[in-house]
């Protein structure tokens, strides 16, 4: 297909069309432009023609014809990298739109690592007592989700704070990390995954092998699936204080002192006066005070 005509009306062309731009997204991730059709409810021709539109709109070709095959061109990969945050923000809309909306059923969602997810879990009950009647949605993740685009109500963070607008960040305590096994003689030791957000676990881990001269039997970075695995005997694992101290078939293997996370709860200024919301935060405040000795590894 001869390239869109570059005569100079393009250059004061109107801004593309973000339902173009947006057929232009479901091609791309489609593969073709019946995909596209099916998956955005149009005719195959009614995208053929948006897809025209947005090329001698742009006036570049964003796609090489061939025999049932679409390729970007390389203008086309340059649109889709300048267009796809535009579809991300358009999918955080109605989240946002949602948190500012007075809905007394809504579940207030946390989210925060395994390790804390875990915790939380164990006083599910007291947490749940808090929330009523909503419901309490826990979200175990690393990933850091975005409070203000409203994935989240409450984060529960350890390190490396967002410094966003209407963001507060509250400290309510200190979680510790140890070295577990089912012996005080370990003879393995279960890694960490080679994820680099788990680099300050396997620099800890660096050090404990320079004590402990033992092999690598598995590399697990799932926290509670390491737990399982240092409870059947396959090596030593770097767990969470309140977690290897309370299993009478675990050893700490040495002080926590090496080791502490400092725990920040973090809202924005939206969610933060919700009822709801307010209640789970102060019980979240209250537990981590009542079990600070648990959680600071000194409860042994």
């Amino acid at each position: 297909m001869a390239s869109p005509s570059l005569d100079a009306s393009w250059a004061t062309s109107e801004e593309a069309s973000w339902n173009d731009l947006r057929t232009f997204l479901a091609v791309v991730a489609h593969g073709s432009m019946n995909g596209a059709a099916r998956a955005t409810g149009q005719t195959q021709p009614t995208v053929a023609r948006r897809i025209r539109a947005l090329e001698e709109n742009l006036g570049v070709a964003l796609f090489q014809r061939g025999p049932n095959r679409l390729e970007l061109t390389e203008a086309g990969r340059a649109v889709l990298e300048s267009s796809a945050p535009m579809a991300e923000a358009a999918r955080a809309v109605p989240r946002v739109a949602a948190a500012y909306r007075p809905d007394p059923s809504a579940p207030v969602r946390i989210t925060a690592t395994a390790s804390v997810t875990m915790f939380l879990s164990v006083h599910g009950a007291e947490l749940a007592k808090a929330a009523g009647p909503v419901e309490i949605v826990y979200i175990p993740t690393r990933r850091k989700l975005d409070l203000v685009s409203g994935e989240a109500d409450i984060a529960l963070r350890m390190r490396r704070l967002p410094d966003e607008p209407d963001l507060t960040a509250r400290r309510i305590g200190q979680i510790a990390f140890g070295m577990y096994d089912r012996s005080a003689t370990p003879s393995a030791v279960i890694a960490p995954s080679e994820s680099p957000s788990l680099s300050y676990q396997a620099a800890f881990l660096e050090r404990f092998l320079e004590v402990h001269p033992v092999p690598i039997v598995a590399r697990i970075g799932d926290m509670p699936i390491r737990y399982q695995a240092a409870k059947t005997g396959l090596g030593a694992a770097f767990l969470p204080c309140w977690l290897g101290d309370s299993d009478p078939d675990l050893v700490r293997l040495e002080a926590p002192d090496e080791f502490v996370e400092e725990v920040f709860m973090m809202r924005h200024a939206r969610t933060r006066n919700r009822p709801h919301v307010a209640r789970v935060a102060n019980a979240l405040v209250a537990l981590f005070k009542r079990h600070s000795a648990l959680l600071n590894g000194e409860a042994v």
